[in-house]
């Protein structure tokens, strides 16, 4: 038995930015192995930013059981369009897709949640980040929040087009219309929040197991039991437990269901790293 984290940030500065002046190790090295030792084998790290390109290949290439993707975070869109043009993005977002390990884009999308004062840009970006996608035959990692129409609008002109709808927060509507796309849903810690009891816990019940992924978001949505605590892929299997309770399957179900699906959206490029 093995679980997978489809979707983390081990770039030092986000985990240095949320733990501070914490003593616990989050060196990429003592987080891999603290995620090894909860049976977690298989890491995805994700990018947000152009800057982070380097740092995302070097972690790769120097763990056999971390793969990456590359992209622009929709709330990261403004700025780099005020720092680069859309065919300067475009030529270095292209110029790293061949990365032994780089196996997606993402994590791109919309996001309205605080403002909509960057929509044109983000639809812009992630536009663009689609297309490359497209070109080069990955899937895709979305992030929405209270954006669901035009999130959904833009993925269905690339049919051609699968990914993982990240942290899914939406509601049934948005779930059904992401899977009718082709489209996995993936849950983090926060379906262990008490206060989401009736809302992104009835949704994983109605997600076919075989669409279905587990997450953490580290550093970010510690799932209960370590609120307060800086999140990390070990704690990927607290959600799992939350999901087999949810539908009342056995964790080891839970971890051989959402492994397999991750490695049938991911493949082949996973294939030649892990048989």
């Amino acid at each position: 038995m093995f679980f997978v984290d489809s979707h983390c940030h081990l770039n030092l500065k986000k985990f240095s930015q949320v733990a501070g002046t914490s003593s616990v190790d989050y060196s990429v090295d003592a987080i891999l192995d603290r995620a090894r030792s909860a049976d977690v084998k298989y890491v995805l790290n994700i990018g947000t930013e152009l800057a982070d390109l380097d740092e995302m290949r070097s972690i790769s290439e120097s763990h056999d059981n971390v793969f990456h993707t590359i992209g622009i975070h929709p709330l990261e869109a403004q700025r780099h369009l005020q720092q680069y043009s859309l065919n300067d993005i475009s030529n270095i977002l292209n110029g790293n897709c061949n990365s032994e390990k780089l196996v997606g884009i993402g994590e791109i999308g919309l996001d309205y949640h605080y403002t909509r004062e960057s929509e044109q840009e983000q639809k812009k970006i992630f536009e663009l980040q689609m297309d490359i996608a497209q070109k080069h035959s990955f899937p895709v990692v979305i992030h929405s929040r209270d954006v669901a129409n035009d999130t959904l609008d833009i993925i269905g002109n690339y049919s051609d087009v699968k990914g993982v709808m990240h942290c899914f927060g939406g509601d049934r509507d948005f779930a059904f219309r992401a899977l009718d796309l082709g489209f996995y849903i993936s849950f983090s810690g926060d379906i262990t929040f008490p206060k989401n009891i009736a809302t992104r816990q009835e949704i994983v019940k109605i997600i076919p197991p075989d669409r279905l992924l587990v997450e953490t978001d580290a550093p970010f949505l510690t799932p209960v039991p370590f609120r307060g605590k800086v999140n990390e892929p070990a704690f990927v299997v607290h959600t799992a437990k939350k999901i087999s309770e949810l539908l009342e399957m056995t964790e080891e179900k839970i971890a051989a269901i959402t492994s397999k699906n991750f490695f049938d959206l991911f493949s082949p490029r996973c294939d030649t790293w892990t048989h």
